[in-house]
């Protein structure tokens, strides 16, 4: 049954993105500089994440429920499968980034806007499924921790996407609502993910080690090309060990 705690981690997870587009209203613009540190926040908690919250909790679930020789290459297998599935996510769906060019072609006639709204909620997918395997797996503790970690790595994302949408020619309140909206696609993503590991005990080192495989994509297809394509490779780079800290703070704590 999903506790009290599990929903509202997930809504403050999913509405982080709007939190933190809400500096547009005070401030015209950030320098590239300080919007990249932010985004190497958003990379360094993520990374830990994937690992110490989905894949490492995936090798020791799959050590009690399967046997040596089935295990490892179940998670192996799972992990794949989620990269995998979020590549077919990726193409078939149609995306702008917001620095680096499109990395498909689509047909449909969007604007640029639409489909940078789009490419944020493609990227929110993953973790709210990371967030939902948490709590499916019956650690409340791992739940809370990674539901914290996405809302905190959100917040840096939702002011850089409300300001490349102000930059498309966005009103504010738009610029606001659309990131708001492209992070509560996470509260669905989570129900599909708490769902898919609370089924069975033997559905868990799956849902987990699948999850780590799609915030893999994420962190290496969407946020590590944005992040290092200005030229600032050291603020960057301090933002991600920044980040990289936080969330080991956050699994010693939870």
């Amino acid at each position: 049954m999903v506790s009290y705690t599990a929903i509202v981690w997930t809504l403050i997870a999913g509405i982080a993105t709007g939190l933190g587009a809400i500096p547009i209203y005070f401030k015209k613009e950030f320098s590239k500089k300080s919007l990249d540190v932010g985004l190497g926040f958003s990379a360094g908690v993520m990374l830990v994440a994937s690992f110490l919250s989905l894949i490492i909790p995936s090798v020791s679930e799959a050590k009690e429920v399967y046997t040596y020789n089935v295990g490892l290459p179940l998670i192996l297998i799972s992990l794949f499968t989620g990269y995998l599935f979020i590549i077919f996510i990726h193409d078939i769906l149609p995306h702008e980034h917001l620095i680096k060019h499109t990395d498909m072609k689509h047909r449909k006639k969007m604007s640029r806007v639409a489909l940078i709204v789009l490419a944020i909620s493609l990227h929110n997918f993953p973790e709210g499924l990371a967030v939902g395997v948490g709590f499916g797996s019956g650690d409340e503790g791992n739940g809370i921790a990674l539901a914290l970690a996405i809302a905190l790595q959100n917040m840096p994302e939702g002011l850089v996407v409300a300001f490349g949408l102000l930059s498309e020619g966005a009103s504010k309140h738009k610029a606001f609502a659309m990131a708001l909206l492209s992070g509560l696609v996470e509260p669905v993503a989570a129900a599909i993910g708490f769902i898919s590991s609370s089924v069975t005990h033997y559905s868990l080192p799956i849902a987990l080690s699948f999850a780590g495989g799609t915030m893999l994509f994420v962190i290496c297809q969407e946020m590590l090309p944005e992040l290092f394509r200005e030229g600032h490779e050291k603020h960057a780079t301090l933002g991600v060990i920044v980040g990289v800290m936080s969330m080991l703070a956050i699994d010693y704590y939870f």
